[in-house]
């Protein structure tokens, strides 16, 4: 419990520190597959409670994945006062080695609010032991109903990857308890997904 606490420290302190950035390099393509997560309802409190989440392929190359929340979602929504800002992550393993029960992901796709209107995105590398450095931007839109989350990313942000691994966190801000997090898939799974 005291590692997930001081991993979602070091993703904070990679949201706060993010800077706005250029847009990505893309790979053409056919689309793939998509890879859908759900989640049981009302298993944390609040608006942040994760529903589902999808990833796959877009035709452009660029990885496409939408998160949805049990409730509606505005940028100042995720805004805190004191403590750290709420976020939704996907949290990405890119090692075919790498063992997501024992190691951090060594990427993370994390949103959260640039101001009270909107929202940004970034593609963060975990590395060193640290705080993750930001890669690049990645796109970030609402659906309609304002409980879906809509990112695209490149395969360049990533390394390029025959394979990933990945699970999506969600945070409520001012809040950095176990209890104020929620993952897709739960128990620390993550779901397999190939990028080409």
């Amino acid at each position: 419990m005291l590692c997930r606490v001081r991993g979602r420290h070091l993703i904070v302190a990679a949201l706060v520190t993010a800077m706005a950035a250029t847009g990505a390099t893309v790979a053409s393509g056919a689309a793939s597959k998509t890879v859908k997560l759900t989640d049981e309802k009302k298993d944390v409190s609040g608006s942040l409670d994760l529903q589902s989440a999808s990833l796959r392929r877009a035709r452009d190359g660029r990885l496409y994945a939408v998160v949805t929340l049990a409730g509606t979602i505005k940028p100042e929504t995720l805004l805190s006062k004191s403590g750290p800002p709420g976020s939704v992550c996907l949290k990405i393993w890119t090692d075919p080695d790498s063992d997501p029960a024992a190691s951090p992901p060594d990427r993370l796709v994390c949103v959260t609010a640039r101001t009270k209107r909107d929202l940004r995105a970034s593609v963060l590398r975990q590395s060193d032991p640290g705080v993750p450095q930001r890669v690049r931007s990645a796109s970030v839109r609402q659906s309609t109903s304002r409980r879906s989350i809509v990112l695209r990313f490149s395969q360049s942000s990533l390394g390029r990857p025959r394979l990933i691994r990945f699970a999506v966190e969600s945070t409520r801000p001012g809040c950095d308890r176990v209890s104020c997090i929620d993952t897709v898939p739960s128990g620390g799974a993550t779901r397999r997904f190939r990028t080409r």
